[in-house]
């Protein structure tokens, strides 16, 4: 484990009141593994958004979410890529339209880009979707 990755851990623990590293990678990979359960969303058509927030001019994870965008471009419905203020990071936003293992794949992939890579997604069945409005 990388000391820079290390040294965070010790100070989320000491800021959120946990007994140390261990602690948090017990519950980060508790709150993994719950995302990926069966859920009632198995097997049906989802819609997600799904956004990573990086590191500024990194080509390597801007050139590997190209590749990502490629991958899963029957499954992509809208991306953008937007730069934070004094460019001190990048927000790449996808929103995909596809069965429920594809998204979590989808997903998963993007949190594979690079240990530096922050996601965050939501999920939504596509049958849930509010009817039409009738004037």
């Amino acid at each position: 484990m990388p000391e820079r990755l290390r040294d965070d851990l010790d100070r989320f623990a000491d800021e959120h009141g946990y007994g140390g590293r261990s602690e948090v990678i017990r519950e980060a990979c508790r709150s993994l593994l719950e995302q990926y359960e069966e859920t009632d969303y198995e097997g049906r058509r989802v819609v997600g958004t799904v956004t990573a927030v990086f590191g500024y001019d990194d080509p390597e994870i801007e050139s590997r979410m190209m590749d990502i965008r490629h991958e899963f471009e029957a499954s992509i419905r809208s991306n953008s890529h937007n730069c934070l203020t004094g460019n001190t990071g990048c927000i790449e936003s996808f929103v995909v339209e596809a069965e429920y293992d594809v998204l979590l794949r989808f997903v998963g992939t993007v949190r594979g880009a690079d240990e530096s890579v922050s996601v965050e997604y939501t999920v939504l069945p596509v049958d849930v979707a509010p009817a039409n409005v009738v004037e």
